[in-house]
């Protein structure tokens, strides 16, 4: 499962190939690698166009940002970020977003918050392996023991970047 960002009025800044006109069901399994090598490259060009991320690193993403921009995002946007059912944020937002996220960028925020992370989670306790009910398997080496669940989720300041570069250039967007 991931949660997919299109961007609702994207800047566009390069010409969009002729493969990516085309239907899907006209492209022949020969041109598949060229049509998904257009649509990677076009995407990197114009990066107001889409935004993925999977669940495990969205979650701590979207936590972040509405810690940075709570005072943009209503109740209502956060919990949007939170399902992949179509939440629109606004142009205005968006821009509002970008502006906070920056100046946390300016200040290395993202950085911080991201050492701060994964300090936290280094220390969180080891729980009871579910698996076996603490008796000891092969998936907790025989411990019965393992990592919080919560250290799935992986929290970047690279992330931080590429969302911040988006919001730049999206527009708004909607949350899928």
């Amino acid at each position: 499962m991931g949660f997919d960002l299109h961007g609702l009025s994207p800047k566009i800044n390069t010409k969009k190939p002729q493969i990516l006109n085309r239907d899907w069901g006209e492209i022949s399994e020969d041109e598949y690698s060229e049509y998904f090598d257009a649509r990677r490259q076009y995407n990197q060009q114009n990066k107001g166009l889409y935004f993925r991320n999977n669940v495990w690193f969205w979650r701590p993403l979207w936590d972040y940002v509405c810690v940075v921009c709570d005072e943009v995002l209503s109740t209502a946007d956060k919990d949007g970020g939170c399902h992949n059912s179509g939440h629109i944020i606004s142009k205005d937002k968006a821009d509002k977003m970008y502006e906070l996220l920056s100046i946390e960028l300016l200040m290395d925020g993202h950085l911080e918050e991201e050492i701060r992370y994964n300090d936290h989670m280094e220390k969180l306790p080891l729980e009871t392996c579910k698996i076996c009910d603490g008796l000891g398997c092969q998936v907790c080496d025989g411990s019965g023991k393992r990592k919080a669940f919560i250290t799935n989720y992986p929290f970047s300041s690279e992330n931080v970047v590429n969302f911040v570069e988006f919001l730049r250039e999206c527009g708004g967007f909607t949350i899928e």
